[in-house]
């Protein structure tokens, strides 16, 4: 009996979702939520064919990971590494000028300041002093009340994400670097996600990035693996997009824009639709700095984007670039790293302290491990 409950409640929630799935209006545009945001009319005359690469360009990939090693509640202390690589004629390489590899500890506390406020203060230590040149050279300060670091509602982010906010804006700080040393008049630089900044003093080191990419001629762009954007009745943007472009060019790679203009302090981005190749079922969110979007025709606007198509053909993930994939690779920390990142870092506390104050603030987080393990 209590089976057939279970399915008959399952078959229900499924039914849910079919029923308010199934279709949406032709005459549709993105949702816009706030002021400095255009939307566009979706209609299948904004989706183009993607033409073969003829004028050839360097791309430059930026991304980062980053691992907690031990937590509190109250303090945290993580692994990051953020990378860099150059596609160039059609073969990667790593920069010249800069490492290709930055890695370094980032420690979280949360302390009061001069007025009495709660504030989370992140310090970043490189494990090399040479890396100190592309790391943020203050520490990252953000009140317990600011709502970037509020999940939902009044519930705050885990101390550890910290450390996923120092790798963000390392890598801000190396692409400037990046930009700047390795790329010249007309490359284009491609960074992991979209161009939109979501902490305090990110803003900052992003429009420095912006900054380097005119003074350079670079064209700074982002790459969404997942977007999650709807439209004016609360559908997905980018099922409605991927549904016309595959109608309209079921055998080649689209783009589709104009979509979404915005040009918020901390989201400047002209907004695109790609499809990198014809065979994959992946359509991607794709940004161009607003600024130097503004100013493209279209067959610049078409050599950016052929480009990055004739690098999404890797069998591994076919139509995304494998610049983005390499470059992930490069950075990505694995759990045995973490282990034993983690056996040196507590070969280094003072035996009394670390049993006394730190261990104690250990425990109060890590229940939830204890009880994975039991379920292994």
């Amino acid at each position: 009996m209590k089976t057939t409950e279970k399915f008959s409640a399952l078959r229900n929630c499924i039914r849910f979702i079919q029923n308010h799935k199934k279709d949406f209006k032709e005459e549709e545009s993105a949702l816009t939520i706030e002021d400095g945001e255009k939307a566009f009319v979706i209609s299948d005359d904004r989706i183009f064919k993607i033409p073969e690469v003829k004028d050839y360009r360097k791309l430059g990939f930026v991304d980062g990971g980053t691992e907690p090693i031990i937590k509190g509640s109250d303090f945290n202390i993580s692994i990051c590494r953020v990378a860099g690589i150059i596609l160039d004629s059609e073969k990667l390489n790593a920069p010249e000028k800069l490492p290709p590899i930055i890695e370094f500890y980032s420690a979280t506390i949360s302390e009061k300041n001069g007025n009495g406020e709660i504030i989370f203060r992140t310090s970043l230590f490189p494990k090399e002093s040479s890396y100190s040149n592309y790391l943020p050279q203050e520490d990252i300060l953000i009140p317990l009340k600011d709502p970037s670091i509020r999940m939902q509602g009044k519930f705050l982010m885990p101390i550890e994400n910290h450390g996923g906010i120092a790798m963000r804006f390392t890598e801000w700080t190396y692409a400037k670097h990046f930009i700047l040393n390795e790329l010249g008049k007309g490359d284009i630089f491609i960074r992991d996600g979209s161009l939109q900044t979501g902490y305090p003093k990110e803003i900052r080191l992003a429009n420095e990035v912006y900054s380097a990419g005119i003074n350079k001629n670079v064209y700074i762009t982002g790459l969404s693996k997942s977007c999650r954007l709807l439209n004016q009745s609360g559908d997905s943007l980018n099922f409605q997009i991927n549904l016309i472009g595959n109608s309209k060019f079921p055998k080649d790679p689209w783009y589709y824009y104009p979509i979404k203009k915005i040009t918020r302090v901390d989201n400047q981005a002209d907004l695109f639709f790609v499809k990198f190749n014809k065979d994959s079922p992946y359509s991607f969110r794709f940004d161009i700095y607003i600024e130097q979007s503004n100013n493209l025709s279209k067959q610049e606007r078409e050599i950016i984007i052929s480009n990055i198509t004739n690098n999404s053909n890797d069998p591994t993930f076919l139509g995304y670039p494998y610049g983005l994939i390499k470059v992930d690779q490069l950075a990505r920390i694995s759990k045995k790293e973490v282990e034993s990142y983690k056996i040196q870092l507590l070969i280094e506390f003072d035996k009394d302290i670390f049993n006394k104050f730190i261990l104690p603030r250990l425990r109060s987080v890590d229940a939830h491990d204890i009880l994975n393990k039991i379920r292994k």
